[in-house]
């Protein structure tokens, strides 16, 4: 009952938000702006993003034991990104990658599950929280003045705050948590695993804010490319609030808001999110396909 409330609360923040989009934007704009898409750049930036998947696959690989193949991880990871975009709430996409891992690997190895799942998103977000610093540093020259300038340090002022809490405070003491915290700490003596893990981190979320910049290019705007890397991981964080059905709603409304300080018009920033969603449905889309292949997990 409470996931169905959950599920259809979130659902009703994203209706809200995007009605009050379409009801104030040109619509006929939106729509002549998406038919000016690019084929060739919109299939190089889906390509792209594709590409992340199997990246993020390698890094989550990093967490877990050598013996598990990477191929089963592969299958489980476009899996979990199914749920995540298409039954969020309901369903979540990490959780179903831990419960299918630990199904896969055996008894016992529940916490290790919960915990490389967590490793790896940590990992991803420590990696995306830096390139938004190190370009609001670099650009900070370009949003001087604006409310922007405040937002980045604060999310990551919150990171640092909230990893402090996380690696400082024993929670294993806590009986309930115990089985995942164990797990976890342990990765604090494999520093090897970790750094690999942050470089891929880097890299797929610098595919990813270029995949964005080509898709910009793609309906024809000119937007000069360090504001993506300031606005996308501003905007990813955002989007990962748990308040909306996969962040629709709260990503239209971030890119509009930050897009708009530099000059954008709305019906653009909105094309442009909706590109992005676009892609990111196309992709997840996959990993339907591979849940409806595999349906049960499989010895190894």
């Amino acid at each position: 009952m409470k996931r169905l409330l959950s599920f259809i609360l979130k659902i009703s923040v994203s209706v809200t938000l995007l009605w009050i989009f379409f009801s104030r934007v040109d619509i006929q704009s939106v729509i002549k702006t998406l038919k000016q898409v690019e084929p060739s750049l919109f299939a190089l930036s889906f390509f792209l993003y594709l590409s992340t998947v199997f990246i993020s696959a390698r890094r989550w690989s990093l967490f877990l034991p050598e013996t598990l193949r990477y191929s089963k991880l592969l299958s489980l990871y476009f899996i979990g990104s199914f749920f995540n975009a298409f039954l969020p709430g309901l369903v979540g996409g990490d959780a179903i990658k831990a419960f299918y891992l630990y199904k896969h690997t055996g008894k016992g190895t529940g916490g290790l599950s919960l915990a490389s799942v967590f490793m790896d998103r940590y990992i991803g977000f420590t990696a995306m929280m830096g390139i938004g610093f190190i370009a609001f540093i670099a650009g900070y020259t370009y949003i001087k003045g604006t409310g922007i300038i405040w937002v980045i340090p604060t999310l990551f002022g919150g990171f640092l705050l909230g990893s402090l809490i996380l690696w400082r405070i024993n929670w294993g003491r806590i009986r309930a948590l115990s089985l995942f915290y164990t797990p976890l700490m342990d990765y604090k003596r494999k520093k090897e695993a970790v750094l690999r893990g942050l470089l891929l981190g880097f890299i797929v979320q610098f595919i990813g804010i270029v995949c964005v910049y080509i898709l910009s290019l793609s309906i024809g705007l000119k937007i000069p490319v360090i504001y993506f890397f300031i606005f996308i991981p501003i905007i990813s964080a955002v989007s990962a609030i748990p308040v909306s059905l996969a962040g629709l709603g709260i990503r239209e409304a971030s890119f509009i808001i930050l897009f708009q300080a530099i000059g954008v018009a709305t019906e653009e920033a909105l094309s442009l999110s909706l590109l992005v969603f676009t892609v990111i449905c196309l992709v997840n889309l996959l990993g339907g396909i591979e849940y409806l292949r595999v349906r049960k997990p499989r010895d190894t």
